[in-house]
């Protein structure tokens, strides 16, 4: 790391010793540095090989004061639900997370410049909030700590002391949470794996990740023949010998449909749901009705009800709100809790207005059968955002909605996110397409083409990749992933990136740009970048576990394998080259077809059989090389995000008048913030926000009044232990 970076080391550390117990300290901004390296603006703090980069949302200030309103609730919203995504990932996340910001808000250390906890503390919790848990969102790999389980003790008690708000009467309850919750944090063998796809011998996919997506002793043999009503928002357990579906819901006001699992959390969302209500535009507020029902029911068909609403009406602020993204279940059918709230950025919406009006042209020239093309794509709403809030860690594209039966009737929604894209440019995309261009001519090409490149291939795989193509007749209106299980996600990721590179030298692309076919060409050598950098997020083995990480490293092997692209070593670095464009086109196609017939067909031994022989292993040498580049330039291995902070401006009766954008707060304060929100009800959560928004410490103070929740989580049955190692 180089000393520039080091005064920013943590998001959120005390800027110096506190003299005083930490429980009088208040939460201080960290100076930020003088930077010199690749981030400029975009770059608040690094520690180790992660950096946190800012968002900036200026166009906050231009939406209407019922815009505004509808923007602070549906953030509300987001924040509600976010211990349901905790939840989803680990058994004991909760709590784990409320006993951590009970510690850093309470219980810091007086004497931490000799200790070292303080800093450390800040270190994992800036991990554990960046990554949505105990593991590594894109590995799935488990991280522990840098301080010992002992000064979490000492901190601890020093926290209940100073009346942190937990569930624990005295040193004797609290020494027994401590216990319980030691494993989750401390010991890298027990749930070592988020999702396992490639599970230990005697274990499979179920049983050795550590979500709770199925529960303690629910194996994949027990769900054959099982059939779920509620597949994308329901948590299969075992009760009495049988299997049952405990279904996310609220439960209806007249109480014929009985609240369900995170019936509490939901009936916060609702609330403030029913607030944006209010304020938003009567099409807008019909679908976000439709919205409220599902999560008091949990019914698929309201769900589906939503989403055909939703993809009728185009407000300029918006928000995707729900279980989505099934990427954490190993089947690929759970979903996950999300929270995104953007509005539209008029700025660089060319890109996506084009692709939306030409959606049935590109349709028309994919490679693959024409049985499998759509012969009428419905106008899909294409545009730029930029996110006010996100949760879990936003991407840089999103196609929705998934349901492949709503996608062929009513279309989709496909946004690129500007201000992900630029914070996460500027920081690693940009700096990394240089390291690993081989040539001067091909970094004088990234520098100047490499940014918009990567904007036309997000757009590409969000609105004609995800949406493009149908399914054969013979699924009998199944979804694809029924038939590819576990490999549905890997397909479809590797499916999309395929589509952009497949049209990204279409002749139409010139009325974007005169320089469309150089754009076009450093979106081939960028992908080949991604390729060899995504080895460096593997810091341990030799596999890759994630469904984009496999689906991208599927498409260079077999590319490699085509001779489209080679290996060449020069001094001693390793570089992906492309020796004909038109080769590399033409082996793209190749695959492209060959996959949208795999998921047409619901060809589960086809997809498994590409994603086995050339997605999941690699070579661990080209990994270790690649990961020395990238220490050397001083790149971040892992990129997290700020979000820009909105603070509502109150009038005397509470009712906000302003919505104000703040990129001031640091990483840690920002999800300490966000955690007490998500436990207040509309009126509370905007008089607390304004409130702490002028006091340092008012979030610890804030805590201390609303306090304890909830008892810690009771002990599930044992189903993260380490697995059995076999002696070599």
């Amino acid at each position: 790391m180089k000393p520039l970076l080091l005064a920013a080391v943590l998001a959120a550390a005390p800027a110096t010793p506190q003299k005083s117990p930490a429980p009088d300290a208040g939460l201080t901004q960290a100076a930020q540095p003088s930077l010199t390296v690749p981030g400029g603006k975009f770059l608040r703090a690094r520690s180790g090989n992660t950096a946190v980069a800012q968002m900036f949302a200026p166009g906050i200030a231009e939406l209407s004061l019922a815009e505004k309103r509808v923007a602070w609730s549906l953030t509300l919203a987001a924040h509600a639900g976010e211990d349901i995504a905790l939840d989803q990932l680990g058994w004991k996340l909760v709590p784990t997370k409320q006993l951590l910001e009970g510690v850093w808000l309470f219980g810091r250390d007086a004497q931490s410049s000799a200790s070292g906890f303080d800093a450390k503390l800040a270190e994992y919790l800036l991990r554990f909030y960046g990554h949505g848990g105990n593991h590594d969102s894109t590995t799935g790999q488990k991280f522990v700590p840098a301080f010992t389980a002992e000064q979490l003790a000492a901190g601890a008690s020093r926290a209940r002391k100073a009346g942190a708000p937990w569930p624990v009467r005295d040193d004797a309850a609290l020494q027994v949470w401590l216990q319980e919750l030691t494993p989750t944090l401390f010991d890298a063998s027990f749930e070592p794996q988020l999702t396992s796809k490639a599970p230990p011998p005697g274990q499979d996919i179920l049983t050795a990740s550590s979500n709770t997506a199925y529960g303690p002793g629910v194996t994949e043999k027990d769900l054959v023949g099982f059939k779920e009503k509620y597949p994308l928002n329901s948590r299969v357990v075992k009760q009495d010998g049988k299997l049952v579906e405990q279904v996310f819901r609220a439960g209806t006001p007249d109480g014929n449909v009985k609240p369900g699992l995170y019936a509490k959390e939901l009936s916060r969302v609702i609330a403030h749901l029913q607030e944006a209500m209010k304020s938003a535009e009567p099409t807008h507020k019909a679908a976000l009705g439709k919205l409220v029902r599902y999560f008091q029911t949990g019914s698929p068909k309201d769900w589906d009800a939503y989403n055909i609403a939703w993809l009728k009406v185009d407000p300029k602020v918006d928000a995707n709100l729900g279980f989505i993204e099934t990427y954490v279940d190993p089947r690929g059918h759970k979903g996950q809790w999300e929270g995104l709230v953007n509005y539209r950025d008029t700025a660089e919406n060319q890109i996506m207005v084009l692709m939306g009006q030409k959606a049935q042209y590109f349709e028309d020239r994919l490679p693959w059968p024409q049985k499998y093309r759509r012969k009428k794509v419905s106008l899909p709403v294409a545009k730029a955002i930029n996110l006010i809030t996100s949760n879990p860690e936003p991407p840089a594209g999103i196609n929705l909605p998934n349901e492949q039966h709503i996608r062929e009737k009513y279309g989709s929604k496909s946004v690129m996110i500007t201000n992900v894209m630029d914070a996460a440019s500027a920081v690693t995309r940009l700096p990394l397409a240089l390291e690993f261009s081989r040539t001067a001519e091909d970094r004088e090409q990234a520098q100047k083409y490499s940014v918009t490149a990567r904007k036309w291939l997000v757009a590409f795989h969000e609105v004609l990749g995800h949406a493009s193509g149908q399914v054969d007749p013979k699924l009998k209106g199944q979804s694809p992933s029924v038939f590819l299980k576990e490999y549905d996600n890997t397909l479809e990721e590797a499916r999309a990136d395929l589509v952009a590179l497949w049209h990204a030298f279409d002749p139409a692309l010139a009325e974007l740009s005169p320089d469309h076919e150089a754009i076009a060409r450093q979106m081939y050598r960028d992908f080949l970048v991604e390729g060899l950098t995504n080895l460096r997020r593997v810091e341990t083995g030799n596999a890759f576990e994630e469904d984009h990480q496999r689906g991208h490293h599927m498409t260079v092997t077999f590319l490699e394998e085509k001779g489209a692209v080679k290996q060449v070593t020069q001094d001693g670095r390793t570089y992906l080259v492309i020796p004909d464009y038109a080769k590399m086109r033409e082996a793209v196609g190749e695959l492209l077809s060959k996959l949208m017939v795999i998921k047409a067909t619901g060809d589960y031994e086809g997809i498994r059989a590409l994603v086995q022989e050339k997605g999941i292993h690699f070579d661990p040498k080209l990994r270790d090389e690649v990961a020395r580049r990238v220490k050397a330039v001083d790149v971040p291995t892992v990129l997290l995000l700020n979000s820009p902070r909105v603070v509502p401006v109150l009038d005397a009766k509470g009712a906000v008048v302003d919505l104000k954008e703040d990129t001031t707060q640091a990483f840690v304060d920002q999800h300490l913030e966000r955690s007490l929100l998500g436990r207040l009800s509309p009126a509370e959560a905007s008089r607390v926000a304004a409130q702490v928004a002028g006091s340092p410490d008012g979030v610890r103070e804030a805590f201390k009044e609303l306090g304890p929740e909830t008892a810690p989580a009771p002990t599930p049955a044992k189903k993260g232990a380490a697995p059995v190692k076999s002696t070599p």
